[in-house]
């Protein structure tokens, strides 16, 4: 009996319990070692389960779970490139196109953080990050 029967039939049990739960996508640590609990408690004594069946079901949820922790990992790491990349454009001449087409030019004055995003604005007027086009230091008063 493999893993993905076992999911199988807990989900039919709960089904069969009456109560209705959105199911989750991912599998955690707790949900695995419950699988691995019922599938070995399920097992036919005459034909157990074999050691490299099991090392291989363990060694493919530890590959999973480390791709789980380097994507969080690594989107963590891209917001903040971005978050950085927002914030170095205060005091900077841009050129952006604005949500209505039109080319926007000017100094980004501020940033701020919308719907936990960080907005840049020239004035009053917010300037989405990803359609900025240009980017030069503000010309020197000399």
């Amino acid at each position: 009996m493999d893993i993905a029967a076992v999911a199988g039939q807990s989900s039919a049990a709960e089904a069969g319990q009456g109560t209705v739960e959105t199911q989750k996508n991912n599998l955690g640590m707790d949900d695995f070692f419950k699988l691995l609990t019922t599938q070995l408690v399920s097992q036919d004594p005459l034909k157990p389960m074999q050691d490299t069946e099991f090392i291989s079901q363990m060694a493919s949820f530890s590959s999973l779970s480390q791709m789980e922790l380097i994507a969080a990992n690594t989107d963590a790491s891209r917001q903040q490139q971005e978050a950085t990349a927002v914030m170095s454009l205060i005091g900077k001449q841009v050129e952006a196109k604005g949500s209505d087409g039109q080319t926007l030019q000017g100094k980004i004055s501020r940033v701020e953080s919308i719907e936990g995003k960080l907005v840049p604005f020239i004035g009053d007027q917010q300037v989405p990050f990803l359609n900025i086009t240009k980017i030069t230091d503000s010309p020197s008063n000399s």
